[in-house]
């Protein structure tokens, strides 16, 4: 039996729901039911759909049993790695609200516990993450360097939301850490625990500058140091060394010098197996230049993207950027040139992809004359007919399925409002961050394959998700924006004397 045999069973059962009132009411065959129930026949979405709508569920059990649908159709892996992306995306929006916090906020706390010199050990979560809080803290205050390096599970929550809110206090502390990611899907409690890690790693690296560098490895049958008893540690600036055991109930303070560097080298070593995690690039010019330099070649795969606005970047033609570039600026011409040959890249490209954006981002591009990446310390405002023409483009690549347009439904799905999120199975997912005013640009760049493929696979699935409307839907919407750009042009036309 299907889990969702079983818990349309369950839900039948609970509710004393006669099958053949049942099947009469929905319009369905009773024996099509009992099939399901028993799991010999997999139902329809329509089928689903109508025998939710005649039982008399609950908000929450008629949920229940959508969840055991999707599950069975698709299984509990992809299913949670579905809501694990989801998560982690919709997590941006407060990650870029952290970053402002970071703004004017200099140093850690003035009353920042000093640990003393002598080892001492830790015994209970309670104990243990005092320690850990006393260590982070001191280290940040320190009037020397402010240096953290670790190796800590992702399933120690508390030490990652206690490092990150002192980065946010401190911008300045300096942390290495590495993780292991597994080569092959890991099938642990049906997630993909290589999109756990994911959702550690990205607060960091957007609230930071230069001075967060994670790194990663694979992590295969050989390694053994994480068999030990102890097998996590923290090392600090301030010569101190922190042990902590697999289940973080227990941990051990070290300041014997000799020990301490006996970490050191060991930590030293595994940087020399592990590659950087994270490609960050800090500029408009760097951003357009590493771009431009990537073999985007054969990729084979389509790029999709999530962003506030719907894209519009492959329609830009050079014409249009000499025009809105803004004169005398410094290195102009350099610039026009990099801008040019990256939207000419966008143009080439006819692969299929998809672009999911809301409907607010729409109206913002037609309010400020600014598409969403473009930088406007250096542009210049599009006016309204050049906006309007660039959506009918839109509309028309749309229709000859060059492009998927979805508009989220924002009561089931935030996009952040000033990162763009990009991915190809092949190449890699990119998080672009912009500033408020534009005129900043912090992108990050991963490639790592189950990463990549999971974010692939939640945007090509996302308009059965119910997260978006319809591609008709989206369609329509764009179509009824245009219409009421050319009716607001022609109302302000003069009239002929």
């Amino acid at each position: 039996m299907s889990l969702f045999g079983e818990q349309l069973r369950a839900l039948i059962d609970s509710n004393n729901v006669n099958i053949y009132a049942l099947a009469k009411t929905a319009g369905l065959e009773r024996t099509v039911i009992h099939k399901i129930m028993s799991g010999d026949r997999i139902p329809s979405d329509e089928f689903v759909s109508k025998l939710a709508d005649a039982l008399p569920l609950s908000p929450e059990e008629r949920s229940r049993l959508m969840e055991s649908f999707s599950i069975s159709k698709i299984g509990e892996f992809r299913f949670k790695q579905r809501a694990q992306v989801k998560e982690i995306i919709e997590s941006i929006a407060y990650i870029e609200n952290g970053v402002n916090v970071s703004d004017g906020m200099a140093g850690a706390s003035a009353n920042a516990p000093q640990l003393g010199d002598a080892s001492t050990t830790a015994i209970g979560h309670f104990a243990v993450n005092n320690l850990v809080k006393s260590l982070i803290e001191e280290t940040a205050a320190s009037g020397g360097h402010h240096d953290i390096d670790f190796i800590i599970p992702e399933s120690y929550h508390y030490f990652y939301n206690e490092l990150l809110a002192t980065y946010l206090r401190n911008p300045k502390l300096n942390v290495r850490h590495i993780i292991a990611f597994s080569k092959k899907t890991d099938f642990r409690d049906n997630t993909n625990r290589n999109l756990d890690l994911l959702s550690l790693v990205l607060p960091f690296a957007f609230a930071s500058g230069t001075g967060y560098l994670p790194y990663y490895y694979y992590r295969s049958s050989a390694d053994v140091e994480f068999d030990q008893a102890m097998p996590y540690f923290i090392l600090t600036s301030g010569g101190r060394l922190a042990l902590i055991s697999k289940d973080q109930k227990k941990a051990a303070l070290i300041c014997d010098p000799d020990i301490v560097d006996l970490y050191k080298e060991s930590f030293a070593d595994m940087l020399e197996r592990a590659k950087p995690l994270l490609m960050r690039l800090n500029s408009t010019a760097e951003i357009l230049t590493f771009m431009i330099g990537t073999d985007f070649s054969d990729i084979g795969e389509p790029y999709h993207w999530i962003e506030p606005e719907p894209c519009v970047g492959p329609l830009v033609t050079d014409e249009l950027i000499d025009e809105h570039v803004k004169q005398g600026i410094p290195g102009r011409d350099d610039l026009l040139a990099l801008i040019c040959r990256h939207y000419g890249f966008l143009r080439e490209n006819q692969l299929r992809n998809i672009n999911v954006c809301t409907t607010d981002g729409l109206k913002n591009i037609i309010n400020t004359g600014f598409i969403y990446n473009a930088p406007t310390d250096l542009m210049t405002r599009m006016s309204g007919e050049t906006i309007k023409e660039l959506l009918v483009t839109l509309k028309n690549r749309i229709v000859d399925s060059k492009v998927k347009l979805l508009f989220t439904d924002p009561s089931k799905f935030s996009v952040p409002g000033k990162t763009l999120v990009s991915t190809n199975k092949r190449v890699g997912t990119s998080f672009t961050l912009y500033d408020s005013s534009g005129t900043d640009f912090r992108a990050i760049y991963i490639s790592e394959d189950s990463i990549n493929e999971a974010f692939t696979d939640f945007i090509e699935s996302i308009e059965d998700s119910g997260l978006v409307i319809s591609a008709s839907d989206s369609l329509a919407t764009l179509c009824s924006v245009i219409d009421g750009l050319e009716n607001d042009a022609e109302s302000k036309r003069p009239a002929n004397i």
